[in-house]
Order: structure tokens, then sequence, then C-alpha cells
């Protein structure tokens, strides 16, 4: 069987599951916090209370040197650009589950009918958590990824990068690095093909999800007003979209 994976890429894969689990589980309670705590009847608090972990999951993009090294306004443009489907992957990599108070929040929050394309999503996504490795892969291409993937028509996301080069030559280390590493799981490529296909058709599916999320979220302007500000400045403003600083909102300083 051919090895797929060089001995940096083993280090570079240990590396990066050894810092999610340091800031996760070892630096905060979220590992063992189900989300949310209790159930929600509106949209803000929902969000507000998951707050605390965007933070968190922020701060592990500021370990991957790709990322961290990028501009401060390109970084913040990327971590908007992907918000529902980070929050989706990375709370379904935290609790492996769906707890109930998720479920009844969902259904309080967007109604049956959205509600339920939300959770087939968190399904398809849900399947893949028994591998410690390929989520965290896909969170870090996902971060990297400078399509524009929001239901938004305010102006800040269709700026062009600063760098776009280094965009793209860091989400490809990354989506080069996710392909060996199925490869190396499965016992034929075909198997590979296969895998990566339905895994692209599910983030697909995912995605089409947090496009009906955000057209819904568009007609509640009230309800993004009383969201606490890294929350508030994940969702469109788009009369005031020109004059807000979102970098006050999101700390994208390098790390050291």
């Amino acid at each position: 069987m051919p090895t797929y994976l060089s001995s940096s890429d083993q280090t570079l894969l240990t590396n990066i599951f050894s810092t999610y689990e340091q800031i996760f589980g070892t630096t905060t309670k979220c590992q063992y916090q189900p989300f949310p705590a209790i159930e929600h009847k509106s949209v803000h608090p929902f969000f507000n209370e998951y707050e605390e972990r965007h933070k968190i999951l922020i701060e592990f993009f500021k370990h991957i040197p790709e990322f961290n090294n990028l501009f401060i306004d390109d970084k913040i443009r990327l971590i908007r650009n992907h918000f529902g489907g980070m929050i989706t992957i990375n709370e379904l990599m935290l609790a492996r589950s769906m707890n109930e108070n998720l479920v009844s929040s969902l259904n309080n929050i967007f109604g049956l009918n959205i509600s339920k394309i939300v959770i087939e999503s968190s399904k398809r996504i849900l399947a893949y958590t028994y591998d410690p490795i390929l989520l965290k892969l896909v969170l870090i291409v996902r971060s990297l990824s400078s399509g524009i993937n929001r239901y938004r028509k305010d102006t800040d996301m269709d700026r062009i990068f600063h760098n776009t080069l280094a965009v793209f030559a860091g989400q490809c280390i990354y989506v080069e690095l996710l392909w060996r590493y199925i490869l190396s799981k499965l016992p034929f490529e075909r198997d590979a093909i296969k895998f990566f296909n339905k895994l692209i058709l599910d983030l697909l599916y995912l995605q089409h999800s947090c496009f009906i999320v955000e057209r819904y979220m568009y007609n509640l302007g009230h309800e993004i007003d009383q969201m606490n500000p890294l929350m508030q400045s994940m969702w469109p403003k788009i009369e005031k979209s020109d004059k807000i600083d979102y970098g006050n909102d999101i700390d994208m300083k390098p790390c050291s």
C-alpha cells in the first residue's frame, strides 16, 4: 500500500490535532458543555451564547501560520465569509451529537421548515465526526477559502483581498493535505474519490442550509441589533456596511 503521508505531513496533522484539543479541551470547557445550555426562543440570545465559542475558534485559526500571516482585513473577511458553516462543523466536532436544546432552539428560532434543512445538514456532517482529523482539516480549508459563501449584499464581502495569492497558496496546502489524508485512510484510490465526492456534496448541502438561514435573517434586523458586537458583525448591516469597523469586533492580531 502506498505511503501517501510524508513525515512532515504527519507532523502537521499531529500539530493540528493537538492545537485544537488544547484550545478547546484544556483551556476551555467547550468540549464538556453542550451548546446551547438552554432552549432559546429568539435569535439574539442564541448567538450571544455562542459568541465565546466563536472567539475560541478564531484563536485556533490564529495558530495556523498560513492564516495567521495574512493581512488582518483578509482574516476578518475570511472568518465572516464562512460563519454559518464554521459554527455547524465546529459544534458538531465538539458535541458529536445534536442535543435536545439545540433542536428545540432551531425549531423555535427558524421554524420547522428551515430547521428541518439545518438539522439534516448537521446530520450529514455529524457522520464524519468519528475521524479525529478530517473535519479539522475541512475547517482550515474553509478558513482559507476566498469564495463568497454568504447570502449577503453588503459591499464588504465583495472587496478584493489584499493578498489573494497568499490565501490561495494556504488553501492549496491544506486541500492537498486533506486529499492525501483521505488516500491514507482508504484501501483504494477509487474509494478515496467516492469518499471525497460525498464529502463535497455534504458540504454543499451545508452551504445550501446556510444560504437559507441567512436569507431568513435579512428580515430580523431588530434581532441582529441586540446581538453582542462579534456576533452582530457576522450578519449584514446593509445601510451602514461601509461605516462599520469590523476590526474592532474581531481580535485578529497575529499570534506571536
